[in-house]
């Protein structure tokens, strides 16, 4: 399983790639939130989650954490490391930064320059867990509601147009300009979506998607070929993954389209939000190149 789940995730991965130039710890003036430190900070904490809670002492009512981060030039985060992670969060930081908005870059002798950033952060915790594995709505009502609450709003790109409940808090792009990225989050923050494109001939990119099938198949990782707008060889793979205490319920989508390997994953804490989400994407997307 875990072979498999790597995989996959290092292909999600693999879609941001960032200028390896040098960072700088001392800057003329530091990166910082276009929204503010206190309302980033603020965000940050409404973010958080810690569903493995049984790794916790119960006599634990704080969380102390350190962060380390590296801010590119377009304001991305990389390279994202916790000081003295006692409980493991590192992942769960990962996530949250990953959906934050942009900063503003560091400048030194007038250019913008990548930079390393620390914070320290604390977070109250109150022993609260939900399995992912629960259902979130209860009766048809509830789910009709949610369903209606994703066509709210209209994504449109040069490379495709969604019809969702989300806005796009991110964009990244790769120095050789191969790849791009769109990092997207539902308003209400439950659902989070990556979509890449990497350019590729088609070949290559059915080749790519069929190693992803065997490697998931052999792990039984649930696994099917689909019909997707008009390519016939796209790939749907679902898995769950306990993520630094944060249970991540996965639906990924793999499609070769053209000159490019194109991923849709959608991510949330609770199994039928991310297959609700998943299944109106699927009838609300529409690729353009």
């Amino acid at each position: 399983m875990k072979k498999a789940l790597l995989l996959l995730l290092l292909l999600i991965q693999s879609f941001s790639i960032f200028a390896q130039d040098e960072v700088k710890s001392f800057v003329q003036q530091k990166a910082y939130p276009k929204e503010g430190l206190q309302t980033f900070m603020e965000e940050f904490v409404n973010k958080f989650d810690y569903k493995n809670a049984d790794k916790i002492p119960n006599d634990v009512t704080e969380i102390k954490l350190r962060l380390k981060f590296v801010v590119e030039k377009d304001g991305t985060f990389n390279d994202i490391t916790l000081v003295d992670d006692t409980y493991n969060f590192k992942n769960e930081v990962i996530r949250i930064l990953n959906e934050m908005p942009t900063w503003n870059a560091a400048v030194h002798e007038g250019d913008l320059v990548r930079s390393s950033f620390t914070m320290p952060i604390r977070v109250n915790y109150d022993h609260s867990k939900s399995s992912s594995e629960t259902d979130f709505f209860v009766n048809k009502n509830q789910i009709n509601s949610y369903v209606e609450t994703l066509n709210s709003n209209k994504i449109e790109t040069d490379y495709f147009d969604l019809t969702c409940n989300c806005t796009i808090v991110k964009t990244s792009r790769n120095s050789e300009l191969t790849t791009e990225e769109f990092f997207l989050m539902a308003i209400d923050d439950k659902v989070s979506y990556t979509i890449g494109f990497k350019k590729l001939e088609q070949q290559k990119a059915i080749d790519e998607i069929q190693k992803i099938k065997k490697e998931a198949e052999q792990q039984q990782v649930y696994v099917r070929d689909v019909v997707f707008m008009a390519y016939n060889n796209a790939l749907n793979v679902a898995f769950y993954m306990n993520e630094g205490g944060y249970d991540s319920q996965y639906q990924t989508l793999f499609v070769p389209a053209k000159n490019y390997l194109v991923l849709i994953s959608l991510r949330s804490g609770n199994k039928q939000l991310t297959n609700l989400s998943f299944a109106h994407l699927l009838k609300n997307f529409k690729l353009k190149i």
